[in-house]
């Protein structure tokens, strides 16, 4: 396991002291800023997406508990934020509070914004992906069931892929029928926890927590091509693709560090890419798409085709 130095500490300390204080003001998030999360204080972190140099707090949870998957909106900026207990809680760009969605629920790792303008959660308690009304935070009703869904996102195919973390397998499934149209089983023992793609090569990245690295997949095809670790990590967590390089980054959950990637090579470039070193336990992250557009009624076509970008 990585050791922080002395001075890295005293740093995270000072620059990240309002993060474990409360109470958290809010703060906003701009296109291309890095949105970090932590199981550990409950704080989602803003950074320079860049260069991976601490901004602010973007905002506390507030019924959840347990940060896990943050995920974005691709056009109007909100954001879901998922817990182990206590609901996934939405927040505008501003770090505003929205709503909770299912607070009385149990370990609901990720929510993501779905084409047909559902919001979708996977419910470890009820093993299923559920939809809700992103107007009221209603139930609206089951897409599938899905054994332990952790993190989830939606492919350049418009599809949803869902890890099953306890099962061990990725889902492919259709996001309107809610079918399943494939499953990708990592090499066995896995705990398969989030998913990219890589549009450098265009392959498919799965986090896996068991096994202590990413794996690369063709895609599609899903032939597995290899895999790749950071320096000194286990139980990785989030994987995304930078929007401003191209490069990979993966949390480890060990480090508590961001591990950043050649696109092509998968050589580690940075394997302390937040500065400062946060010091602390963090789950996942997102950037903040560009342009982001207050919501106007549009064509399913249109919707779509933002999902596949």
């Amino acid at each position: 396991m990585r050791l922080a130095t002395p001075h890295r500490l005293l740093l995270a300390t000072l620059v990240l002291g309002a993060a474990l204080a409360a109470p958290v003001s809010a703060s906003t998030v701009n296109p291309g800023d890095l949105l970090v999360t932590s199981d550990a204080t409950n704080v989602t972190n803003n950074y320079v997406g860049t260069n991976g140099l601490f901004q602010s707090a973007f905002t506390p949870s507030v019924s959840g508990l347990g940060q896990m998957a943050v995920h974005f909106h691709p056009t109007n900026g909100r954001v879901l934020i998922g817990h182990s207990s206590g609901g996934v809680d939405e927040f505008d760009s501003n770090g505003n509070y929205l709503k909770t969605y299912n607070a009385g629920g149990g370990w609901q790792w990720a929510g993501v914004y779905a084409p047909s303008g559902h919001v979708l959660i996977g419910d470890m308690l009820t093993n299923t992906v559920r939809r809700f009304n992103p107007n009221t935070g209603a139930l609206v009703g089951m897409l599938t069931p899905v054994p332990s869904p952790a993190d989830m996102d939606f492919g350049p195919n418009g599809n949803l892929y869902v890890c099953s973390f306890y099962a061990g397998v990725v889902f492919e499934i259709d996001p309107l029928t809610g079918n399943v149209l494939n499953t990708i089983a990592p090499p066995s023992p896995s705990q398969p926890n989030d998913v990219a793609w890589n549009p450098a090569n265009g392959e498919m990245l799965i986090s896996d927590f068991r096994a202590s690295v990413v794996h690369r997949y063709s895609y599609p095809g899903y032939v597995l091509l290899g895999d790749f670790a950071g320096t000194g990590w286990i139980t990785p967590h989030g994987v995304a693709i930078s929007p401003h390089n191209g490069r990979v980054l993966a949390i480890a959950g060990n480090t508590g560090q961001v591990h950043e990637f050649d696109p092509l090579t998968y050589t580690e470039l940075d394997p302390t890419f937040l500065s400062p070193d946060p010091g602390l336990k963090i789950v996942d992250l997102a950037f903040a798409p560009a342009n982001p557009t207050p919501v106007e009624k549009t064509s399913w076509g249109r919707i779509k085709s933002l999902y596949r970008k």
